[in-house]
């Protein structure tokens, strides 16, 4: 992200132009990527990903299983500690949150 973000005129066309697209929209940040370390593509990020709902709009977000994978592929500083958070969701059963900004 730059601090001096200008309008973002996207269509279908420009949109293969982007390798990642970070977003801030009204419902928070998001991230569109066309890679995610330790999973891959699309093809396989889908295979481990499940749906969602969120305001009536499916939406599909990587398993628990698989963000540990691609956080611990990213081994920043921040990514180690959300591993062990996901880790400790994972053994109490619970699925992190989609609002969640940790991970």
């Amino acid at each position: 992200m730059t601090p001096t973000r200008g309008a973002l005129n996207l269509t279908a066309e420009s949109a293969t132009d982007f390798k990642n697209l970070y977003l801030d929209t009204d419902l928070g940040p998001l991230d569109c990527l066309s890679y995610v370390n330790g999973i891959g593509d699309y093809e396989q990020v889908r295979q481990v990903s499940r749906p969602i709902d969120i305001n009536g709009l499916r939406v599909y977000v990587l398993g628990i299983d698989a963000l540990i994978v691609a956080k611990q592929a990213m081994n920043r500083p921040r990514d180690i500690e959300a591993v062990r958070q996901l880790k400790a969701l994972k053994a109490l059963g619970k699925p992190p949150s989609a609002g969640g900004k940790a991970m």
